[in-house]
């Protein structure tokens, strides 16, 4: 698979990449404390492109390595993980001022996956900020989104006001731990693992669905971000990989490096982990409690509920860094059919929905859910009130419907609550990654 591409186990999706230039002729109607009122309703400055001309790229690569801190010489790497285009660009009278990058991949949700676009490397150059253009680039990257069949678009935020101005909200998190190896105290070796040698990620596929298709958030990694997991994308280090199991029937696997800020003892810090049966979580413990002699500490990223921390003898773990991803509706109506639903849950909720970006997106529908699948059809009584931003940690599972009306994203009747309520329980959403 090319970086374009995503394959959700029997699903195998394609996000056509259009070349052309696209040039953004409206001014958009979010709210931009940096761009006076009266100047939404004039044509814009700003023209949005996909990357194609190498000058434009070294001036990106520029503005992208200045904001983000990093070596000019990350750029190469970076630009063939994810593809040049895969990039969009955002230039005002001319000239570029900033860009950003896509990661087409999926997401899982009740068990299904839906395509996805990841936004990474929102840059704007310095001298070329409070004019509104991060805000124009990304109305612009969501329409030409929209315009593509994506579903739903996640990611990291600097900072939430840019991204809720234009529809994103939290919907998910992702918690580091660490863990001193002298509390594991399991001494079980039932699964073997199995070293293996080489980049390649194919084999790993599959236990990564397995474990995605009983939670929520997971992503379906395209190549580029197989690559970033099986590898230590920022520096030399060597990433260790294994297999836990039999090679035909993996029960899980691990991926990790060894580091030390300091001489000494050095500490593990795992790239992602899996473990499908009791006996290989047991297994996997064991392994890292047999670097103790040389090693203090495991490092490593899971929900915020970590089911893993039920096997060692100690409760040792401290959380060290936590992180809430954001979602955005793409396309409300088709995620809301494509999301999967849990067996035997049925009913129906009356949404009605407002979209300053995505206009598709707004007004009356109805969800009817039953057999796991969900219908929706336009009209309806609008019982559930929301910005399409309120939506986002509802459809995620990341907020229950009481919590999200007690914060203003919705407005219910206790019958839609109760509805929206047994409609979207699951597992709290999360991921390892980070892009």
């Amino acid at each position: 698979m090319n970086s374009g591409d995503y394959n959700c186990g029997s699903q195998r999706g394609q996000i056509t990449v259009g070349v052309e230039n696209r040039k953004v002729r409206q001014a958009y109607s979010f709210c931009d404390p940096a761009v006076a009122p009266s100047e939404m309703t004039k044509p814009s400055v700003f023209e949005f492109a996909t990357l194609t001309d190498p000058n434009e790229e070294v001036r990106l690569r520029d503005i992208l390595c200045q904001s983000f801190r990093l070596p000019t010489d990350y750029w190469d790497g970076y630009v063939e993980r994810i593809g040049r285009a895969n990039f969009r660009i955002l230039r005002r009278a001319g000239r570029l001022v900033g860009g950003l990058a896509i990661y087409r991949m999926g997401q899982w949700f009740g068990g299904r996956c839906l395509n996805d676009a990841g936004i990474a490397a929102v840059g704007i150059a310095p001298e070329d900020r409070s004019a509104g253009a991060a805000a124009h680039l990304m109305t612009a990257t969501l329409a030409e989104l929209y315009e593509q069949g994506v579903a739903m678009s996640v990611l990291y935020a600097s900072t939430q006001r840019l991204y809720r101005r234009v529809g994103y909200e939290q919907a998910g998190s992702r918690y580091q731990y660490q863990l001193p190896l002298a509390s594991i105290g399991l001494n079980e070796r039932s699964v073997p693992l199995h070293r293996i040698d080489g980049t390649e990620h194919e084999a790993y596929h599959e236990v990564a669905r397995a474990r995605a298709k009983v939670t929520n958030g997971n992503l379906e990694r395209n190549a580029a971000m197989w690559e970033r997991v099986v590898t230590y994308p920022y520096g030399d280090k060597n990433v260790y990989r294994y297999l836990l199991g039999a090679p035909d029937r993996p029960e899980g696997y691990l991926f990790f490096y060894q580091d030390a800020k300091q001489p000494g003892p050095y500490h593990l810090y795992v790239r992602d982990m899996v473990a499908l049966s009791p006996a290989a979580a047991r297994s996997l413990w064991t392994f890292f409690s047999d670097h103790r002699a040389m090693a203090e500490t495991v490092f490593w990223c899971g929900p915020a509920v970590e089911p893993l921390l039920l096997l060692p003898s100690e409760l040792m773990a401290q959380v060290i860094s936590h992180e809430r991803w954001m979602l955005r509706m793409v396309d409300l109506r088709k995620a809301l059919r494509e999301r999967g639903y849990r067996a035997g849950v049925e009913g129906e909720i009356h949404f009605e929905v407002e979209d300053d970006v995505v206009p598709q997106n707004n007004g009356r529908f109805v969800l009817t859910v039953l057999d796991g699948f969900g219908h929706v059809r336009d009209g309806g009584r609008g019982d559930i009130k929301a910005h399409v931003r309120g939506v986002s940690p509802l459809f995620s599972g990341f907020m229950s419907p009481v919590q999200l009306q007690a914060t203003g994203q919705i407005e219910a009747n206790d019958q839609a609550i109760a509805a929206a309520t047994s409609i979207f329980a699951g597992p709290p959403p999360w991921m390892p990654d980070m892009f």
